[in-house]
């Protein structure tokens, strides 16, 4: 009997480390990038799914799909926002500045517009990043995915600091949390994807590859998913994979 306690003692103990790594953010990142610290989720943060979900008229023209950054100006990024927006102050549900615990983050990073840090939208839609550098050099651009998992992209170099601007892809339900570091970390920019259609979605998948199979528009979607390369063709009901 007391051997039965044991045993299931230690396995509800493995079962608790190993929901508790589940649910850690990876910080491993390529041997050239800076390794970040690991963010806080949403949840501990407080932070609610936003209610209005952000829709854009703006996609990524042909040119913006073919680059990693983009030169813009504090008025595009601030011009983004709706006119409720503009004219309230600040907003401290969806304005949040969070930033690395105990460090410094001299670079800015704002979804969809400027000011805003805390935003949602639907699945397979594009929003738009600003970033506001405060130096010059390279920059890396960190996502972590709902499972945990980080997605690190090299973005280019910048030659003088200012505003820039990059495409963000909602690829998988849940939160998804944004960082970029250049010479200097940003703040972290935090981003709820919704399933099509308003229908609710688990805010914590199953870490898959397979991308919802049901699209809200009607034409085809290509993408990559960015941990294998893989890119996928999706159509209507059916989905097909290639290399």
């Amino acid at each position: 009997m007391k051997s039965t306690v044991i045993i299931i003692a230690l396995m509800m103990l493995l079962c608790t480390t190993a929901f508790g790594q589940m649910n850690q953010y990876s910080t491993s990142a390529p041997g050239s990038a800076p390794t970040p610290t690991p963010p806080s989720s949403a949840e501990a943060l407080g932070l609610q799914v936003p209610t209005d979900i952000v829709t854009s008229q703006q996609t990524p023209t042909a040119q913006e799909r073919t680059q990693t950054l983009m030169s813009a100006s504090q008025d595009a990024a601030y011009a983004s926002a709706p006119a409720v927006a503009r004219s309230t102050a600040t907003s401290p549900v969806y304005n949040k500045v969070i930033v690395p615990t105990g460090g410094y983050a001299p670079n800015s990073l704002y979804i969809s517009y400027a000011p805003r840090t805390v935003a949602s939208c639907n699945l397979y839609a594009n929003l738009p990043l600003w970033m506001k550098t405060s130096g010059t050099g390279y920059i890396w651009f960190y996502e972590w995915y709902p499972s945990g998992m980080l997605d690190t992209q090299y973005a280019g170099y910048v030659y003088s600091p200012g505003w820039y601007k990059r495409w963000f892809f909602g690829d998988t339900p849940g939160w998804h949390i944004l960082q970029y570091y250049c010479n200097g970390w940003s703040n972290y920019a935090y981003i709820y994807v919704s399933g099509p259609g308003g229908y609710w979605v688990n805010p914590n998948p199953s870490p898959s590859p397979v991308p919802y199979p049901y699209p809200y528009w009607d034409s085809q979607i290509t993408y990559t998913y960015p941990p294998t390369g893989h890119t996928y063709y999706s159509y209507k009901s059916t989905t097909s994979y290639g290399n």
